[in-house]
């Protein structure tokens, strides 16, 4: 494979990720889980918190406990480099602390763990959206799911994340979007909420008997998209007797078995109640969606022939108030219903109000019905397609699927657009927004499609709850996808098989209306079997590959990287990714409430050293907290802007003291520095 540059810079090398399912959250799918304290060490620390939530006195040395993931090697290593760099201004005295992703996934994501006086790191999976690159991370509604691992609750930022999407002038002008989302990168910078280290690419190493592989730019799609894409005319194939760089689309063959080396156990097989992408990449091969799109992120119909947003309307949150029911709110803002709300009168303070006025479903349905909404997108959907018992898809798949998000792990990403959806007949669908949605096209039908009668299942079943669509559960997953699951093994393995009766080959791929691939591209993906093998240590993973225990697999340490890409047994494959590794510290807990200890601990981590030394000049620096792929609609001068923001990132010790002393000083806190 000849040299290119996928980033700008001194550094002009193939850049590979080392993040795999086991060190990344997807902001499409995760899971606001069940908190696990044990193995944390003491976690006090002067102003840090005892662990329990309670506060003790500042003083400096401020102690640090630093927590990540333990299953990815190079993120533990950035991880020590930052407590190491914290040690060094005499300031900190630090600790690390590491979990096994799963459990870690499910700390962070603990609505209370951003009040334990810890500084998370993960690594975020986005989207083609500029939003997911910060509203993810900041957004109140996203305390508890995706991923606001310290509590970040600012009106202020969630009025100017908020206007960047929604609204009808946003919706309809690209470049006054773009100037929003300039001033929200320029609000980040100045608050210092996230620490943004680094940016990546997705990587996949195979051996020589993998054909026609070609890389998607977010983990939990990999292998689904590489599998079969008429977007991008890609399809996979196995083939043990001749060069993958010697092939094209005219040399596919049917049949064989893709062995693929996963870096971590599925938490859940249930798509709204997943909590890695992990789990997100096992489920891509069953469950489809409306919609699907390419490599630059363009959207296309799917499941759906074709779609059409019927109607666009003047409308915010404020004018579903006479559709409103009044719920009690406690001290902490948890508002007692159990019903999903869909909105919350935007006059209304769930912390500091007894009462507030709320949207649910069913009056959502009726302000829908009396023509109150802020879009129409209506869905025609293929005639035709079945699920993999046989039950053939209409409307009301659609519509019973949006109600099985209602109250998940992922409800807070789905319903901050989503208002209402509707069967209009048999095969078409309407899905509403609350407010005009610069990003309607692509979050809108953001969910997969399931089974009515699985669903039915569930409910009438005492043993089974939502979220139970899992074989460790004894239900089977049933989707419109590919590939169908026969066997699977906690921990171990899971098995795949091709579906016989899969839409798009019943059907013909050229009778898609947007699909214009040559005439040899396959009406399905042609391999029959799909082997997972669940590996977490990188070092076992890198070895069955070299073993020919698997055909593929990826996010692998960095340092073995360039052994793969000089061999001529593997080939490794690298496409722009919209991932990235944060930090967050406690801004709820003393002395991280004051920004200038925030924007100290921005300025002492060493971005490029972790860059150079811990993923060997395989990552970006973060200069921005924007990617490559999401520039596009999220700023009007990305120069500039990098240029304006930088500076807050670069590495400097000196300037991080001075903030630190500064902050002492004004508060008066302790210090024997």
């Amino acid at each position: 494979m000849s040299e290119k540059s996928y980033f700008d810079g001194a550094t002009r090398r193939r850049t590979l990720q080392a993040m795999g399912a086991a060190s990344v959250v997807s902001v499409t799918g995760l899971a606001g889980c069940s908190d696990d304290d044990s193995g944390n060490g003491n976690g006090n620390g002067n102003g840090n918190g005892n662990g329990n939530g309670e506060p003790e006195e500042v003083s400096f040395p401020l102690e640090v406990q630093l927590e990540t993931n333990a299953d990815n090697s190079d993120r533990v290593e950035m991880v020590e480099l930052v407590a190491a760099s914290l040690e060094d201004t005499g300031y900190f005295e630090t600790n690390v602390e590491t979990f096994e992703f799963n459990d870690f996934v499910a700390r962070i994501l603990n609505p209370e763990y951003g009040d334990r006086g810890h500084i998370g790191c993960v690594g975020l999976s986005g989207t083609f959206n500029p939003e997911s690159f910060c509203n993810a991370l900041h957004h109140s509604g996203n305390i508890g799911q995706c991923c606001n691992m310290s509590g970040v609750s600012d009106p202020e930022l969630d009025d100017m994340m908020d206007s960047a999407r929604f609204g009808i002038e946003v919706s309809q002008d690209p470049d006054l979007r773009r100037e929003r989302y300039d001033e929200i990168w320029h609000y980040l910078a100045e608050e210092s909420y996230s620490s943004i280290a680094n940016f990546s690419v997705e990587d996949a190493i195979m051996n020589n008997s993998v054909h026609g592989f070609n890389g998607w730019p977010f983990n939990e799609g990999l292998l689904s998209f590489a599998l079969y894409s008429p977007t991008e005319n890609q399809v996979t194939w196995m083939d043990d007797d001749a060069d993958p760089r010697e092939t094209d689309l005219s040399d596919v063959q049917e049949g064989g078995t893709l062995r693929v080396g996963v870096v971590e156990n599925p938490d859940s097989f249930d798509p709204p109640y997943s909590s890695d992408t992990t789990s997100t990449f096992v489920q891509s091969l069953i469950f489809e969606q409306l919609v699907t799109s390419d490599l630059e992120g363009n959207v296309y119909p799917w499941l759906a022939e074709s779609y059409e947003i019927v109607d666009v309307q003047d409308v915010d949150r404020a004018d579903y108030e006479e559709y409103m029911i009044s719920v009690a709110a406690d001290e902490e803002g948890a508002i007692d219903t159990t019903e999903q709300i869909i909105v919350v009168h935007p006059d209304d303070d769930p912390v500091g109000d007894d009462e507030v006025r709320v949207l649910t479903p069913e009056e959502a349905a009726d302000a829908v019905a009396d023509g109150v909404f802020g879009m129409r997108i209506q869905y025609e959907l293929h005639e035709g397609v079945t699920f993999h018992n046989g039950e053939e898809l209409t409307a009301e798949n659609v519509v019973r699927s949006y109600e099985y998000y209602e109250n998940s792990n992922v409800s807070a990403q789905t319903f901050d657009s989503v208002l209402h959806a509707e069967a209009d007949d048999e095969y078409t669908v309407s899905v509403y927004a609350q407010v005009p949605d610069a990003e309607a096209e692509r979050e809108l039908p953001g969910v997969y499609i399931l089974s009515t009668e699985q669903l039915d299942e569930i409910e009438a079943d005492d043993d089974l709850d939502r979220g139970d669509i899992d074989p460790r559960e004894d239900l089977t997953p049933i989707g419109t996808g590919p590939y169908t699951l026969e066997e699977f093994s906690d921990q171990q393995f899971a098995e795949y098989e091709k579906y016989d009766d899969y839409w798009v080959e019943e059907m013909g791929v050229d009778t898609i209306p947007w699909f214009d691939g040559p005439a040899e591209f396959p009406d399905g993906p042609v391999i029959d079997e799909i082997e997972l093998e669940f590996i977490p240590d990188d070092a076992t993973r890198s070895g069955a590959l070299q073993n020919d225990e698997v055909d593929l697999t990826y996010g692998l340490a960095t340092a073995t990287l360039d052994d793969f890409d000089a061999s001529d047994d593997f080939i490794v494959d690298i496409v722009e990714a919209g991932a990235y590794d944060y930090f967050q510290t406690p801004l709820n807990v003393e002395p991280w409430d004051d920004k200038r200890l925030r924007q100290a601990f921005n300025h002492l981590i060493p971005r490029e050293v972790i860059v150079e030394e811990v993923f060997n000049g395989y990552r970006n620096p973060a200069w921005t907290d924007i990617p490559e792929l999401a520039r596009g609609l999220g700023t009007a001068d990305y120069d500039a802007l990098e240029a304006e923001i930088r500076p807050t990132n670069e590495y400097d010790p000196e300037r991080a003291v001075e903030l630190i002393e500064e902050v002492i000083a004004d508060h008066g806190y302790e210090s024997t520095v």
